[in-house]
Order: C-alpha cells, then structure tokens, then sequence
C-alpha cells in the first residue's frame, strides 16, 4: 500500500456531492417600468448611437460633392440607423440609463401602481384640465393669458384668430 492510496478521514464528509448548476431565470423588470422612462432611455440611446454613426462617416474618404440632396439622405439614414440599433438595444445603454433614472429597487408591480395614481392625480390637478363633476369628462381649459372671445374676432387678429 502506497501513501498516495490512504486518505485519512478527521471527521469530514468525504463524499463529494456533485452541485446542480444554478438556474438563473432571466426576470424581466422592464415591464414594471413606466413607459416615460423607457422612452427617454431609448432616445438617450438613440443620440448616442447617431453621434456614433456620424463620427464613423467621417471617418470614411469619399467624393466631397456638393450634393445637398445626397447629404440630407444620408443624414436621414443615419438618424434611422441609429433609431433601429436603439429599439434593439443592441448597445446596452439603456439598462444602465434605467439603472440610473429608475432604480432596481422601484421596479416592482406595487412601485409601479403608485407611480400611475402619483401622475394621475398631478394630471389632474393641473390648472390647464378642467374636470366636469357629472360624467368625468376632462377638457382642455383656456390660459388665464389668452384672451377669450367666444366668436368675436380680437383686434390685432385675423379672422382664424392668429396675427395678421
């Protein structure tokens, strides 16, 4: 018998036990997250990534022509561009914008509810909206500002009731 064949035991499991690998379930907490802050994530992102591009064109040698027409579409596919790879989120930008603007911990169903009954009620209670008691309609109201006068055309407007 040889040393390397004798293990000693001091009171240890020796058994080794194989571990199941862990199931990280991929939980989607964007759906907690207002759409307001997944909007202003996605046009954060969407900036970022036409700045990207059109430093990259710069980069590129080509025939400087003096084709406006040539200019204004590829600035328009380069602003498209830059809004497809933002809808995918193929940068990561906006899960560390979300991170920043909408933490972690308010990303749950209940945190959710009170943001909507938060913005319903300031929706409501601005000076602009005027709730009508009977049947809950809401209508835009007149600016203390602008002159009211109901059919009648103001001096210094035309007809349409803009400037002349």
């Amino acid at each position: 018998m040889s040393v390397s064949d004798v293990t000693t035991n001091y009171g240890i499991a020796t058994k080794k036990q194989q571990s199941k690998p862990i199931d990280y379930k991929s939980i989607d907490d964007r759906k907690f997250i207002p759409k307001q802050y997944q909007d202003v994530a996605e046009s954060m992102e969407s900036q970022f990534a036409e700045t990207m591009v059109k430093q990259m064109n710069q980069t590129i040698d080509e025939n400087a022509g003096d084709d406006s027409g040539m200019d204004y579409y590829k600035s328009l596919q380069t602003s498209e561009r830059a809004k497809m790879m933002a809808k995918q989120n193929n940068l990561g930008l906006q899960n560390v914008i979300l991170d920043q603007i909408y933490p972690k911990r308010m990303r749950n169903e209940m945190a959710l509810k009170q943001y909507e009954a938060q913005a319903n009620l300031i929706h409501h209670n601005l000076p602009s909206y005027k709730i009508a008691q009977k049947n809950d309609k809401i209508e835009i109201g007149q600016n203390d500002s602008t002159p009211q006068s109901g059919n009648k055309v103001i001096t210094g407007q035309n007809s349409e009731g803009g400037l002349p």
